[in-house]
């Protein structure tokens, strides 16, 4: 490992490569990781219910095709069980002859059977043989009887049921249609329950990873939270085609419990990391990557439809985040103390430009987290309400991608056939993440030249998203509306987005783990929010609303919680 950082090191050097900029890049991919994650099995949802309903279909003509064969099987069997018994009954015979006190309920009969016979062919006759008396069965011998599996046919039904018994050949491994494979389980209703079971996940473990980035540094928990969630997304495919829905459901938890730590764990290390003067460049630029992740988890989706097989896309998914870990646990690291290929000259750079209250030295000093003054900050709940706002947008236009790709799906078309389309529909997130770092460099540039304060300049890009919201309403979510989208998540990423590294350097992980997590509730109610803005067009006004409060009470200055008090000055 020496080895290596020696290498790197030579090769950094080489070419002025500055650590900020790399981390932020890691930071990004990131992101783009957790976004593809967290939308693969969306995208693939319809397909899978689509391939289960065939896979019912092929296993259900096996079982007819097979039923017509066993009639011949059983005449088969039955006649080799017969001449089995023929000589198993000779065998017994010719034993009883020579041993006629042989200890076997079987010996006395055979005897006395063999005289019956030979005193009717000499013409005398005999009475009947009396029954021999069984051996007594024992309560064990009854259980195991009863509990004895019969065997059963399929019924010849028009329809397909949830569970069918098929005939088992004796020589074949028997196939049947459970409720793992049958498409009359993964119904909408369904698909919706696991769709909305990661966010269940994903929202519990912010906080708590957020406190373990600041305690112990955002490298491992970022990196842990993207290589569980990668390999648990290789193993998808084999759990949906033999778990069935609800082991789906209980993977997508998991998945969302590894994915929450990752704006926590980001946002810690951003802290560290970024010179307040290039905050809004850098960091804007990592915090928007999400909607590179759309675009990207769109592309493979589309390119998979082709090759008739879903599970692709997860295989490609999975493997990204396993090689990003692999590069980031070499290259990365918490704090630039910590990192062996950072410069000197960019060390105290970054020491002199970060935020004067930010804590970089190791220590117990963040043991106590200020939890009642955090939760009665006022700037802290309209970041809250402006995160919940920003999800349901977002949410809204990934679901427009993964109706494209349904639609070419019913009309048989490859995607290449439609990527103009798809083009159209992926560009207002390429241009989001574009006018980001455009807003963002602006507004390094409105603070550095003192025009504006942070607090003035954060809620500056606050009225651009009210504003920008607003037209968006307006033209009811038509074409000539996607423009003012554009602008409202360009500023969005740039100003609110911001607001816990501004806010907390120290608490910039709990923060955004605050933030965040409760920003992403909306995934959990998205179906009952569509429905209420369908029947209501009040519910678009009110959203406006929201956004105009939000704007008058977030603040970018360092807020009063986060001053560090040791663990020795508790009360």
């Amino acid at each position: 490992m020496p080895q290596m950082q020696l290498k790197l090191r030579k090769f950094f050097d080489y070419l002025q490569v500055r650590q900020r900029l790399v981390l932020c890049a890691f930071a990004l991919l990131a992101i783009v990781n957790a976004y593809s994650i967290r939308l693969c099995l969306d995208f693939s949802l319809s397909r899978i219910a689509r391939d289960c309903n065939e896979l019912a279909a092929v296993q259900l003509e096996n079982a007819q095709r097979t039923w017509r064969k066993a009639p011949k099987a059983n005449s088969d069997r039955a006649h080799g069980r017969y001449a089995a018994n023929k000589v198993l009954a000779a065998i017994n015979a010719f034993a009883a002859k020579f041993h006629p006190t042989a200890n076997s309920p079987y010996a006395a009969r055979n005897i006395r059977e063999s005289r019956i016979n030979q005193r009717a062919r000499a013409g005398h006759k005999e009475k009947p043989a009396r029954p021999t008396r069984q051996p007594r069965t024992t309560r064990q011998s009854r259980r195991v009887a009863r509990n004895a599996p019969t065997p059963s046919y399929p019924r010849q039904k028009s329809g397909m049921s949830c569970e069918t018994q098929v005939y088992q050949h004796p020589l074949r491994k028997p196939e049947s249609i459970t409720v793992t494979n049958s498409a009359d389980i993964w119904t909408k209703e369904v698909q919706v329950l696991i769709t909305i079971s990661f966010y269940v996940g994903y929202m519990i473990t912010h906080i708590p990873g957020g406190r373990l980035a600041e305690r112990y540094g955002g490298k491992w928990i970022l990196g842990a939270s993207i290589l569980s969630s990668g390999i648990l997304t290789l193993l998808t495919p084999t759990i949906v085609r033999h778990g069935g829905p609800k082991s789906v459901m209980l993977l997508r938890m998991v998945i969302g419990l590894f994915e929450g730590p990752t704006f926590p764990a980001v946002s810690a290390m951003l802290a560290q990391w970024v010179p307040e003067k290039e905050r809004g460049r850098l960091c804007s630029s990592v915090l928007s990557a999400g909607e590179i992740g759309i675009i990207f988890m769109h592309l493979v989706s589309g390119f998979t439809i082709d090759e008739q097989d879903w599970a692709v896309a997860f295989y490609v998914v999975g493997s990204g985040a396993i090689l990003w870990f692999m590069g980031f646990v070499v290259v990365c690291y918490s704090k630039p103390d910590d990192s062996p290929y950072i410069q000197s000259s960019e060390r105290e750079y970054i020491k002199s430009q970060v935020c004067e209250t930010l804590e970089t030295e190791s220590g117990d000093a963040n043991e106590v987290v200020p939890w009642s003054n955090m939760l009665m900050n006022a700037p802290i709940w309209a970041l809250i309400a402006s995160n919940m706002q920003h999800d349901w947008n977002q949410q809204e236009f990934a679901k427009e991608l993964e109706q494209m790709l349904l639609d070419l799906e019913a009309k048989g078309k490859s995607y290449w056939n439609e990527l103009e389309t798809s083009i159209r529909l992926m560009a207002p997130h390429l241009y989001s993440w574009l006018a980001s770092l455009t807003s963002g460099s602006f507004s390094d540039y409105l603070i550095s030249e003192g025009i504006l304060n942070r607090t003035q300049t954060r809620r500056l890009m606050s009225w651009l998203v009210f504003i920008s919201v607003t037209m968006y309403f307006i033209h009811d979510k038509e074409s000539s509306a996607r423009p003012w989208s554009i602008l409202a998540f360009g500023a969005y990423y740039a100003g609110i987005k911001l607001l816990p590294l501004d806010m907390s350097p120290n608490f910039a992980g709990t923060l955004m783990g605050i933030t965040n997590g409760l920003g992403a509730l909306p995934g959990l109610v998205l179906p009952v929010l569509e429905k209420l803005e369908e029947e209501y067009a009040i519910i678009g006004s009110i959203r406006a609303t929201l956004w105009f409060i939000c704007a008058g009470y977030i603040s970018g200055e360092v807020q009063s919680y986060n001053q560090l008090e040791p663990t020795a000055n508790r009360s």
